[in-house]
């Protein structure tokens, strides 16, 4: 028995966005892609879907994502000219992280890392990276731990140093957070892994494009084919 991921992507165009009563964004029309395959293939389906769905009428392009390089990848393949944007809140995790690291008290970490998450929101990301790169500098001039933690994180954090302009994004009117793809992977994984499920790869497959089908309202075309 081997461990197979899922991976999976949304497209939605920033005029589809909107707030429900309670103030919370929602997305009016969306379209899912899915497969259990490499990172190429799912950048072949994206790719297509976008196509699909009118890229070469986009005046901007954006990806939303987190640090995964598979994804990356993806996107300096077929999206070279997009707009990237780390989610905001992988990079707040990656922060605390760091702050947790160099002292156990949560009231100073708090109190440490909540400037820099206010800085990165309104485009000093510049300054979250001097403070990061004299915080490792200090701890590895006065031989203090976690100093290969906060490398780690300055590496990865200046990596995606184009992908942190969350201000700039936000007056564009995207959002700065992966917020969509969160909330629908819980809803896969519902609805392939649930207790005493078992699927054979052809019958996860089927299942999986008639599920595709139905939330991009690709239903009818299907049915058509079938019958």
């Amino acid at each position: 028995m081997a461990w197979h991921a899922m991976k999976t992507a949304i497209i939605f165009q920033l005029g589809q966005r909107a707030q429900n009563q309670s103030g919370r964004p929602v997305i009016l029309e969306k379209a899912h892609v899915a497969c259990r395959g490499d990172a190429q293939d799912l950048g072949r389906r994206v790719h297509a879907e976008v196509l699909r769905r009118g890229l070469r009428q986009a005046q901007k392009v954006y990806v939303i994502a987190d640090g995964g390089v598979w994804i990356w990848n993806i996107v300096a393949d077929r999206f070279g000219d997009a707009t990237g944007v780390f989610d905001f809140y992988h990079a707040s995790r990656h922060l605390w992280a760091v702050t947790r690291a160099i002292g156990p008290d949560e009231q100073q970490a708090r109190r440490w890392v909540m400037p820099l998450l206010d800085q990165l929101k309104h485009g000093a990301q510049d300054k979250v990276l001097r403070r990061l790169r004299d915080l490792y500098r200090r701890r590895r001039r006065d031989g203090q731990p976690a100093g290969g933690l906060i490398r780690t994180e300055l590496e990865y954090f200046t990596r995606h140093r184009d992908h942190l302009c969350y201000e700039k994004v936000q007056a564009e009117g995207c959002p700065m957070g992966s917020g969509a793809i969160e909330s629908t992977c819980p809803q896969f994984q519902d609805r392939f892994k649930r207790t005493g499920q078992f699927w054979t790869l052809p019958g996860e497959q089927c299942l999986l494009a008639l599920d595709l089908a139905r939330r991009n309202n690709d239903w009818a075309e299907i049915w058509e084919t079938a019958v």
